[in-house]
């Protein structure tokens, strides 16, 4: 079973641990990881959601997300879960905070997001050829341009997670480091 660390709603670690589903359930505030996986042509390591999550099914996403557990830091975490969802290990030094986004919502009854994200850079080539997906979480991925990635989400394609309203900003966060333009 897997334990979560709980926060208060400015992001503090309380002291207390509960599972992902009283998490969910009663909405405390925790925290996860995004990822973002950029190689050194500029493209961006996409993948497409297992056919069984609960949120967004079967819809490309970024490269990597997932919730910190119990213990992790902020970017442990992030190398963890690239390690169990896509099979690799990616290097610490080439992984960079860019953002910590805070969500708060609800998408459907009894389920409650209440989670402050930190949002990761990854730039280092991996080759497609090592990805060992987790089935249960990932149905396939692959590397796209990231201005089409860009585009995809501004233009709210039906394939991709709508990510327009939250990632803007990130994008343009990804765009100064990979392309040094100013948003």
């Amino acid at each position: 079973m897997e334990y979560i660390d709980i926060l208060d709603e400015k992001g503090n670690l309380i002291g207390e641990r509960k599972t992902r589903e009283e998490v969910h359930k009663k909405g405390y505030w925790h925290r996860g990881i995004e990822v973002f996986i950029i190689s050194s042509n500029k493209e961006i390591l996409i993948q497409r959601r297992a056919a069984n999550k609960k949120k967004h099914p079967n819809l490309w996403d970024f490269s990597c997300a997932g919730h910190l557990s119990a213990g992790d830091t902020s970017l442990s975490g992030a190398i963890r879960e690239i390690e169990e969802e896509l099979g690799i290990k990616v290097q610490e030094k080439n992984m960079q905070l860019i953002d910590t986004l805070i969500k708060s919502y609800s998408p459907k009854p009894e389920f409650f997001e209440n989670e402050f994200q930190d949002i990761y850079l990854c730039l280092e080539d991996v080759p497609i050829q090592e990805i060992k997906l987790q089935k249960e979480e990932v149905a396939d991925a692959k590397y796209i341009a990231f201005e089409d990635y860009k585009r995809f989400i501004l233009e709210e394609n039906k394939n991709f997670v709508n990510r327009k309203k939250t990632h803007q900003a990130v994008i343009e966060k990804i765009e100064e480091v990979i392309f040094h333009i100013k948003g």
